[in-house]
């Protein structure tokens, strides 16, 4: 176990020492964050949002796409290290918006939530989950960068 995954566990104790609310949710995110091998952040998301796998790595995939306009190359690869199988989430917005789609700001951004079948409320109800986990994974300072972008 290296450093960062042991942090990431001593983290994640602590979180779900402390939640009440939706802790299976928090422990899936948790695993799959430190692994990188499943989509644990998807199915919480679903769970909890209500919403597809398919809507929240869309979700996911927009909001990162508006991170990486947003922030230099080096700022968004901190970023985008921290939520495993990001390329494929900014892949699936592609898929759906198109090859030379950009999302450059929030127009743009509720733009693409709508294309996958969810209204402009459910970027303020996505965006809790998405920080919570580059939080845990990346540390604040990473999930300053993101918040920064999403305000």
């Amino acid at each position: 176990m290296d450093r960062r995954e042991f942090v990431v566990l001593g983290a994640a104790s602590a979180a779900l020492a402390a939640c009440s609310s939706a802790p299976q949710q928090v422990a899936d995110t948790v695993v799959g964050t430190v692994t990188g091998t499943s989509d644990a952040l998807l199915a919480a998301m679903s769970h909890q949002i209500g919403v597809s796998e398919t809507q929240a790595a869309g979700g996911i995939g927009s909001m990162m796409s508006l991170a990486q306009s947003k922030l230099s190359p080096e700022a968004f690869a901190k970023v985008s290290k921290s939520i495993p199988n990001v390329d494929r989430y900014m892949k699936s917005v592609q898929d759906v918006l198109g090859p030379n789609a950009k999302i450059t700001d929030l127009s743009s951004l509720r733009s693409a939530f709508s294309r996958f079948g969810m209204g402009p409320e459910m970027i303020g109800k996505f965006k809790p989950y998405v920080m919570d986990a580059i939080g845990k994974a990346g540390g604040d300072s990473v999930m300053q960068l993101l918040g920064g972008v999403l305000g």
